[in-house]
């Protein structure tokens, strides 16, 4: 049990990866602390906007301690510049960049003590070109920047800092995608499928536990080969 008496705050947590992450340590003995917009299946969850401070606050002030903090809670947009609104935009921009700066921000506070390990979820997309996803990138680009910047920041503080970079995995946010355009993203992955959430589990509970303790600063990607170039023959 990697994480017995070990508190870990999942943002995201009623879905996808973030659930996926934290029933995963749950299972391996820590007590998570969920925070999403919708209700999230454990024990001490809290409907909270991840870029509201004030409910940011008030979903962490009962926690004294914070070994483990993973800042799932993203949402996606598929448009180019031009064809993205800026209402739209600024949506994104506030769930995926300014709370994963905000819970980051609120939490630290309580691992700075002790030490801990933080992990950001960002993208693929966030370290390589990928059409139709300007914002989007931007946003998780911008956590591979944050992400070292902590790193960092936090070391001497024994706080360590990473990210995920995963491609494309089978939560919710595909959910809609119709048949022919799921082959052609999974055909976009060398490996030749979109990935499962049990793919990435493994590789944020390492990131999150002791035997990832000389490991800080790094954007681990995930990705079925995704970020590594594309397959056809040009």
């Amino acid at each position: 049990m990697r994480f017995s008496g070990r508190h870990i705050v999942v943002t995201g947590a009623a879905s996808g990866l973030g659930l996926a992450i934290a029933r995963a340590a749950e299972a391996e003995g820590a007590a998570v602390t969920a925070i999403d917009r919708n209700p999230a299946p454990f024990d001490d969850a809290h409907a909270c906007d991840v870029a509201d401070e004030d409910a940011v606050t008030k979903a962490l002030s009962g926690l004294v301690r914070i070994d483990g903090l993973v800042n799932a809670a993203g949402i996606a947009l598929r448009n180019s510049v031009t064809d993205t609104g800026m209402e739209a935009y600024e949506r994104l921009m506030a769930v995926n960049l300014r709370g994963t700066f905000l819970v980051s921000k609120l939490a630290l506070p309580k691992m700075r003590e002790s030490g801990g390990a933080v992990l950001h979820v960002s993208s693929a997309v966030g370290t390589t070109g990928t059409r139709n996803r300007a914002a989007y990138s931007a946003s998780k680009g911008a956590i591979v920047a944050l992400t070292r910047n902590m790193a960092l920041d936090y070391a001497a503080d024994r706080v360590r800092v990473n990210c995920l970079c995963p491609g494309f995995v089978n939560t919710p946010l595909l959910a809609d995608m119709p048949p022919e355009r799921r082959a052609r993203l999974a055909a976009a992955h060398p490996l030749g499928r979109i990935g499962e959430v049990d793919d990435i589990t493994p590789i944020a509970l390492f990131l999150l536990s002791d035997a990832a303790a000389w490991i800080t600063g790094q954007a681990i990607g995930v990705d079925g080969g995704f970020s590594a170039g594309h397959m056809e023959d040009i």
